[in-house]
């Protein structure tokens, strides 16, 4: 009896150590820059994965409350290419593989200027961009208070006079995807988020975000929107939606 339950965990452990899905690159996609946000069958949040530097392939437990999970659906991008939708159904306990083969897009750039930065409470700042994809929770199958953020393009400087340049992919030809841009402004120490630039009314969506389009007008004005009073994250760093007392003029 005590050999059959040491020989049972044994098998068990081997089964869910190989239950995963193993996503494999091409040489041209940098490995260190895909984002994975990913839900499993039963689950009700789901997890992030950033791709570890200098791979061709990284595996994703498809291990759910101790068991295999039966369907994984999965949102992936790679800088520089269209964002791809992922859903299987996982049979067994073998690895399954998915090739992310990149869908070349073209990179857009803004030319920004910071309006009002005492918002900025003299934090030195790096600005971030990334996509809100708002499409992204009837794929997933979150609930409503969940948003899937994306992080795009390199971090850039403010200059002295508080100019910037920052290089967006054209999402613009992707039909059915309703979503949009959003511009962090982040202390450089420890990577906090200072405040959301907000863009002027030409180009801004509901929620004081960048609207996904072709092109953009000459040199925009964006005025921060101070974080100090309602979180982006929650502790597991999953992005919420602000309240609407969190917001702030001009939007």
């Amino acid at each position: 009896m005590g050999l059959f339950a040491i020989l049972s965990s044994s098998q068990t452990n081997a089964v869910l150590e190989s239950s995963r899905v193993e996503i494999t690159l091409t040489a041209s996609v940098a490995s260190q820059g895909i984002f994975v946000r990913y839900v499993l069958g039963g689950q009700d949040l789901g997890g992030v994965v950033y791709g570890p530097p200098n791979v061709s392939s990284f595996g994703i437990s498809t291990v759910a409350d101790g068991h295999p999970a039966d369907r994984m659906k999965a949102i992936l991008y790679g800088p520089g290419c269209e964002i791809q939708t992922l859903d299987l159904k996982l049979i067994g306990s073998d690895s399954t593989r998915y090739s992310f083969i990149c869908q070349r897009v073209v990179d857009l750039e803004i030319k920004g200027i910071l309006v009002r930065p005492d918002r900025l409470w003299r934090h030195k700042v790096r600005l971030q961009a990334e996509y809100i994809a708002r499409w992204a929770e009837s794929f997933l199958g979150l609930g409503d208070t969940l948003i899937t953020s994306i992080p795009v393009g390199d971090a850039t400087e403010l200059s002295a006079d508080g100019r910037f340049h920052l290089l967006l992919p054209d999402f613009s030809q992707s039909p059915g995807r309703s979503g949009e841009f959003r511009v962090l402004a982040k202390d450089e120490t420890n990577e906090a988020v200072v405040a959301m630039l907000v863009p002027p009314k030409s180009v801004r969506t509901r929620m004081g975000g960048l609207v996904v389009r072709k092109d953009y007008p000459g040199e925009l004005i964006f005025t921060p929107c101070a974080a100090s009073s309602g979180r982006i994250h929650d502790h597991e760093g999953f992005a919420i939606r602000p309240d609407i007392s969190d917001s702030c003029d001009p939007f």
